[in-house]
């Protein structure tokens, strides 16, 4: 279970300080302006150091210059609290009410703006819990040790869809935020070097209906993605946690063209997803990781919503199996 005090640094074991990292992300749409983003901060309190990242997207590009605004520092001096922080990039994090309610302001460069404040719909749901993940339950193993994707990375971790609502000023062009959005929270030993691969679902569909999905990916197949990591349907106040995943990924090279993904929960429901997408590029918050990540239009049985769509990939693997010729 997670409690207010997680949102906050945890003590570093012994041997892992170099290595220990903990990080925050706050993602936020605007699609009826085809715009979405997010506050990307790494986190590396061992080393007194942390990366902080403010990407933009505004179209679906194959390079990262397609981006419509980042601001990526990768040496910003870590602070003392995680619970309120203000980094010299220009953002300023408070948790107002931890570990479900956040304001998140940023003051960047190229008359560029974000301020919105966050506020979770759910309890935050524990990668780990036995009481609140089916798989863990299943395997009677942490989560954050058998996912595979990134080993103990996921030691401690906790996501949560909630409202975002705020405002965006982009190269002076103010927008308004106002969306569903899944926050996250990770802690554990995190290496910077051929991490495995995986993939990210987040599909709103409005306060009473949404899921959230962390699989495995081999983008080398066309049945690209799974099996199921974590991840939790949100109906009505209700958290149901996802069983299994898999789906198809139709490409034009590495882009994305179309998703077809078939989940199950663990009361039996099954949910087909199919998605496009609004706005796509690579992301690079860590000089090791592409992230193609980008926010997809999902339909499901005619049902309209949105959310980031995410494929996190090492350096490494890419340039092994030359995934990008």
């Amino acid at each position: 279970m997670i409690e207010p005090r997680d949102v906050e640094f945890h003590a570093i074991p012994d041997g892992q300080r170099e290595e220990w990292t903990e990080t925050n992300y706050f993602p936020f749409a605007i699609p009826e302006s085809g715009l979405s983003g997010c506050v990307y901060t790494v986190f590396r309190p061992g080393l007194g150091v942390c990366m902080s990242d403010v990407t933009i997207f505004d179209r679906c590009a194959n390079h990262a210059e397609g981006l419509a605004y980042a601001d990526n520092q990768q040496h910003i001096p870590c602070p003392k609290s995680l619970a309120q922080y203000t980094l010299r990039n220009g953002l300023t994090v408070e948790a107002l009410d931890p570990p479900s309610r956040y304001k998140i302001d940023y003051i960047g460069i190229d008359d560029t703006e974000l301020h919105f404040e966050f506020a979770g719909l759910m309890r935050p749901q524990d990668f780990n819990d036995p009481d609140q993940d089916p798989l863990v339950r299943r395997k009677q193993v942490a989560n954050g040790a058998s996912a595979g994707a990134w080993g103990g990375a996921f030691n401690g971790h906790f996501d949560m869809t909630g409202h975002a609502i705020g405002e965006l000023l982009l190269r002076g062009r103010r927008h308004r935020i106002d969306c569903l959005s899944t926050m996250d929270h990770s802690w554990g030993p995190r290496k910077e070097r051929d991490n495995g691969s995986a993939a990210v679902i987040q599909a709103h569909f409005g306060e009473r209906f949404a899921i959230h999905a962390l699989t495995g990916l081999d983008p080398r197949e066309p049945d690209a993605i799974g099996p199921m990591y974590h991840g939790y349907v949100l109906t009505d106040g209700e958290v149901r946690g996802l069983v299994s995943g898999r789906g198809k990924v139709t490409r034009l090279g590495m882009f994305p063209a179309s998703i077809a993904v078939s989940l199950a929960d663990e009361g039996g429901r099954t949910y087909e997803l199919t998605g496009s997408f609004l706005t796509w590029a690579p992301w690079a918050p860590y000089p090791s990781i592409l992230y193609y990540q980008g926010l997809a239009q999902w339909n499901l049985q005619g049902r309209v919503g949105h959310g980031p769509y995410q494929e996190i990939l090492s350096r490494a693997f890419i340039t092994r199996h030359r995934l990008s010729d």
